[in-house]
């Protein structure tokens, strides 16, 4: 019998998943990790991206942005400000989004916790519509 990872995402809002999977990819702020069963203990922080797991040969995606990840005996748990189901996503609020995001890093006059902000919201925008056009 394959071991298993026990994963856990949550968002401010709710708890997305809570299984046992074989597999877990996710995109860390300095490039995509992939954590099997017996990863040494890591905490780090999570950029906007897919992330996905394997349970049982199947591949389940989501898109995160931002947050952190925590692997520690066997358990996976990532603390994220959002998650989605791929199929959650719908285009044409991401559009609008990141055309939102766009016009405010035009602007000259943010303030830095402003253009910081609309950096993160671009950064969901532009994640999820890519993520979009894999499927």
């Amino acid at each position: 019998m394959k071991q298993k990872l026990t994963l856990n995402i949550v968002t401010p809002k709710k708890q997305i998943v809570s299984e046992e999977v074989d597999q877990v990819n996710v995109p860390g702020i300095e490039g995509d990790l992939g954590i099997l069963y017996d990863h040494a203990p890591i905490l780090t922080t999570l950029r906007s991206g897919q992330l996905s797991y394997e349970k049982d040969g199947e591949t389940i995606a989501l898109v995160v942005s931002g947050g952190y990840l925590e692997v520690t005996d066997n358990r996976v748990t990532v603390l994220a400000e959002t998650g989605e189901f791929l199929h959650e996503i719908d285009r044409h609020r991401a559009e609008i989004a990141q055309a939102v995001a766009e016009k405010q890093l035009s602007q000259t006059d943010l303030s830095e916790e402003e253009f910081i902000e609309a950096q993160k919201k671009l950064f969901r925008a532009v994640a999820r519509l890519e993520n979009l056009s894999d499927n």
